[in-house]
């Protein structure tokens, strides 16, 4: 299929950034797959969108499961941060799920993108401060991050790292170990909301490329370059020094944030 031409290229890029930032390689997933998938005939503008969400979310699965086992090794994965994360997103996962299913995403993208630029400028700002050992914050503030990240991330079709780690970085945790909880919140995150999207989308078309809304050729033709891309962008991270990444991970927000608020007024 035409569509599948395209995308070994986009898989490395997705499994590179996923291993750098913790990002699970939706934020690049979503626009390609949202410009390839009307090539098909039973996609169309009333649908495309769910459909590229759902398919995103299904490759980060295997992406941030590559990502969060390398940064396991390296000793960046923190259970004392992770577990707390994890429970809530997963749970807050398969509720945005269900309400993509049902609403408009417009507004919700276009706050999304405004806390993405205030979290990525604070993110930049206070990298000179950074305390390279970073805090334990209370569980509190953790639930609260896991479920912000959960439903944010499901419903945009995210692995949540643009979420986690600003929150984390912010609330005082050291860079590597919030790449690190990021990592495996995103796969908690892809597994529980993607499984929320088949459920949802389950019947919508007679065409075996469809499992519920996602397209499972592109799914898979994009996790068997991304799984082994991704520790390599593991690797590099760890060339870098706290600043310098957490400095990289904000000015890879503030892009980003600007082509969501961009695509909203166009």
């Amino acid at each position: 299929m035409e569509v599948l031409i395209y995308l070994p290229f986009m898989g490395m890029l997705a499994g590179f950034l996923a291993g750098l930032l913790g990002i699970g390689g939706g934020i690049v997933l979503v626009p390609v797959l949202i410009y390839l998938l009307p090539i098909l005939p039973m996609v169309n503008e009333d649908n495309v969108a769910i459909l590229a969400i759902a398919t995103s979310l299904a490759t980060v699965i295997v992406t941030a499961f590559s990502s969060s086992k390398s940064h396991f090794k390296k000793g960046n994965v923190d259970i004392r941060f992770a577990l707390p994360v994890v429970v809530a997103a997963a749970l807050t996962s398969i509720i945005a799920s269900h309400v993509a299913a049902l609403l408009a995403s417009k507004t919700l993208t276009l706050i999304f993108a405004i806390m993405l630029m205030i979290l990525s400028v604070q993110t930049f700002r206070s990298g000179k401060k950074l305390n390279l050992e970073g805090v334990v914050p209370s569980k509190l503030q953790l639930i609260f991050g896991g479920s912000l990240t959960g439903f944010l991330a499901s419903l945009a079709g995210l692995g949540g790292g643009a979420i986690l780690v600003p929150y984390l970085t912010y609330i005082g945790v050291g860079i590597r170990k919030s790449i690190g909880t990021a990592a495996l919140c995103s796969m908690v995150v892809a597994l529980f909301g993607s499984s929320g999207y088949l459920i949802a989308g389950w019947h919508w078309t007679e065409s075996d490329q469809f499992i519920g809304f996602i397209h499972w050729p592109s799914a898979l033709c994009i996790t068997l370059f991304s799984y082994f891309a991704a520790p390599f962008g593991v690797k590099v991270g760890q060339s870098l020094d706290q600043v310098q990444l957490k400095k990289v991970f904000a000015v890879f927000m503030v892009i980003v944030s600007v082509k969501l608020l961009v695509e909203q007024f166009i």
